[in-house]
C-alpha cells in the first residue's frame, strides 16, 4: 500500500503531466488557428482577384478549389477589389491634349454595322479579339468596334449591383463569366474593354472613380462607385464608358439603348458625370476637385448633343427668393420647356415659363410656397418629335411665394414668342395693363376678354406688339394672325 507521502508525490506528478499536456495542446490549437486564418486569407485574396480566379478557372486541377472558394461567400464591399488585378495604371505619362479629335464629327456607321453583325457565342477574350480585329485596322476603328460590340451584347446586371451594395455579395466580373452570361456591372464592362483592347494592340486602362448614377449621394459618397476606361488612339488618350453606352436603368430594369456619346467623350463634358480617383484621368489641363464635382448640376448628354451651354447657373444648388431666372445658350432651332417638382411630384400649374431671345433660352420659375424644389429643363430641335429629353436639373431652395405664369400655346413658342409683360397669370380686374411681346411673322396680335368678347388690338412695331389694355374681369386671351391664314391662333391665357 502506498504511503501518504508517496500518494501526494504521485498526484503532483500527475497534475504536472496534465499541465504539460494542456500547455502543448494550447500551442497546437494556437498554431492551427493562425494557420487556418492564413489559409482563409489566401483563399479570400484569390476569390477577390478576378485575374487569379480567371487563371484558376482555366486549370482543371484547380477547379475544385474555385468551387470551394465560391461556397465560402467571403466578400468586402468595394468595387476596387473587382478591378485591382487588371490594368488601372499606365507606365507612361498621361499628356493632356487641349484639342483632342472630336469623334462626334466622325461617321462610324460602317464599323458599327460590322460590330453589330459579329455573332460570337464563346467566352474567350482572345478569340473575340481575333474576330473583331478582322474588321478593324486603325486605332480608331479598333477602339470603336470594341465599344460597339460590348454595348450591343452585354446587358447591365441590376440584381448583381443590388446584391453588391445591399448584401456584400460580389458578382463574378471576370471576362470569361461576362462573355458567358452576357451580363455584368461596371467593373465587368471595364474589364472586358481593357482586355479586348490589349489583345487588339491598344493601350487601355481601367479608371476607378465616382459617377453621378445609381447610388451616388452628393457629398456623402466616399467609396468609388464606378469604373470606366481610358484608351490610347493615335497617341492620345480618350475616355470610354461602355456601361453607360449600353443603356439605362429605369425602375430597377435595364433598358438596352446604345449611346455613342460615351465613346471618346470630350473631357470637359465627361467631368460633369465622372470623377476619377486619379486626377490625371480627367484629361483636363486644370483638373477639378471632388468638391467642385459635387456642385455641378445634373446634366444629360442631350445638352451636349444639342450644343446647349449653361450661362447663368453653373451649380447644382440654387438659393432664391420667390422667383428665378436661368439662362441657357442654344442654337436658334432649339426649343425648350421646363417643370418644377416637390419631391417626386410635378407641379401641374404654371410655375415655369420658358422663352427664347436670340440664342438665349430664358427659364423663369416661381414657387407656390417656401421650400425645396427640383427644376427640370427639357429641350429638342424644333422640327423633331414631341419628345423633349431632359438636359439639366437643379435643386432650388425658395424663400417665398411667387405668382403663376400665363398659359402658353404652341404658336407662341413656334413663332419665337417673347413676353416682356405682363408675366403674372393673374391680372388686376378693370385695370389698364401694359402688354408687350415679340411674335415673329405675326400680322396682328389681339387681347380678348372671353367674358365680354371684346377684342383689343396691340400696336405693331416690326415683330413687337404693345399697348395698354383695360382688361375688365374674367379670362383674358391673346391671339395672333399669321400670313396666308385667316384664323387667329391662341398665344397666351390669363386669369
Amino acid at each position: 500500500m502506498a504511503t501518504e507521502r508517496e500518494y501526494q508525490e504521485w498526484q503532483k506528478r500527475k497534475n504536472q503531466g496534465k499541465k504539460r499536456y494542456k500547455k502543448n495542446n494550447n500551442k497546437n490549437l494556437t498554431f492551427v488557428f493562425w494557420f487556418g486564418i492564413s489559409i482563409l486569407s489566401i483563399l479570400f485574396a484569390i476569390k477577390n482577384q478576378p485575374q487569379l480566379v480567371n487563371k484558376v478557372s482555366q486549370t482543371p486541377q484547380l477547379i475544385p478549389i474555385l468551387s470551394f472558394l465560391n461556397s465560402l461567400n467571403l466578400e468586402v464591399n468595394s468595387l476596387k477589389n473587382l478591378t485591382q488585378e487588371f490594368v488601372t495604371e499606365t507606365d507612361e505619362s498621361v499628356v493632356v491634349i487641349p484639342n483632342q479629335k472630336n469623334f462626334r464629327d466622325t461617321t462610324f456607321q460602317r464599323i458599327d454595322n460590322l460590330a453589330i453583325n459579329v455573332k460570337y457565342s464563346g467566352n474567350s477574350v482572345k478569340e473575340l479579339a481575333n474576330i473583331l480585329s478582322q474588321y478593324a485596322t486603325t486605332d480608331e476603328e479598333k477602339a470603336r468596334i470594341i465599344y460597339t460590340w460590348i454595348t450591343h451584347n452585354i446587358s447591365y446586371d441590376v440584381v448583381a449591383l443590388a446584391n453588391l451594395f445591399d448584401k456584400n455579395i460580389y458578382p463574378d466580373v471576370t471576362t470569361k463569366n461576362v462573355l458567358t452570361t452576357r451580363s455584368t456591372i461596371c467593373s465587368g464592362y471595364a474589364n472586358l474593354y481593357q482586355q479586348l483592347a490589349e489583345y487588339m494592340g491598344l493601350k487601355s486602362v481601367i479608371i476607378l472613380g465616382y459617377s453621378k448614377g445609381i447610388n451616388y449621394v452628393v457629398g456623402k459618397d466616399n467609396q468609388v462607385n464606378h469604373s470606366w476606361n481610358g484608351v490610347k488612339i493615335d497617341g492620345n488618350w480618350y475616355l470610354i464608358d461602355t456601361t453607360w453606352g449600353a443603356g439605362i436603368v429605369d425602375n430597377n430594369q435595364f433598358i438596352a439603348e446604345f449611346n455613342p456619346f460615351y465613346f471618346a467623350t470630350k473631357p470637359e463634358h465627361f467631368i460633369y458625370s465622372h470623377f476619377p480617383e486619379n486626377p490625371q484621368w480627367q484629361l483636363l489641363t486644370t483638373p477639378f476637385s471632388r468638391a467642385q464635382f459635387d456642385t455641378f448640376p445634373d446634366i444629360s448628354t442631350a445638352l451636349f448633343d444639342n450644343n446647349i451651354q449653361l450661362i447663368s447657373h453653373q451649380n447644382l444648388h440654387i438659393d432664391t427668393d420667390n422667383n428665378l431666372n436661368v439662362t441657357l445658350k442654344a442654337p436658334k432651332n432649339i426649343v425648350a420647356i421646363a417643370n418644377l417638382k416637390t419631391g417626386e411630384n410635378e407641379l401641374i400649374e404654371n410655375y415655369t415659363f420658358v422663352q427664347k431671345q436670340g440664342e438665349n433660352i430664358n427659364v423663369n420659375a416661381s414657387f407656390p410656397e417656401k421650400g425645396d424644389y427640383k427644376l427640370e429643363i427639357f429641350a429638342k430641335p424644333k422640327d423633331e418629335s414631341n419628345n423633349y429629353p431632359l438636359i439639366v436639373s437643379y435643386e432650388v431652395s425658395a424663400e417665398g411665394k411667387g405668382n403663376k405664369f400665363p398659359v402658353t400655346f404652341k404658336h407662341f413658342s413656334e413663332h419665337n414668342g417673347y413676353l416682356e409683360s405682363p408675366l403674372s397669370a393673374t391680372l388686376n380686374e378693370n385695370q389698364n395693363i401694359y402688354f408687350k411681346m415679340r411674335i415673329k411673322s405675326a400680322q396682328e396680335v389681339k387681347v380678348v376678354n372671353q367674358s365680354t368678347n371684346q377684342w383689343h388690338d396691340l400696336s405693331k412695331y416690326g415683330d413687337v406688339f404693345a399697348g395698354n389694355i383695360n382688361v375688365g374681369s374674367g379670362k383674358i386671351m391673346v391671339f395672333a394672325k399669321f400670313p396666308e391664314d385667316s384664323r387667329y391662333w391662341a398665344l397666351l391665357e390669363y386669369n
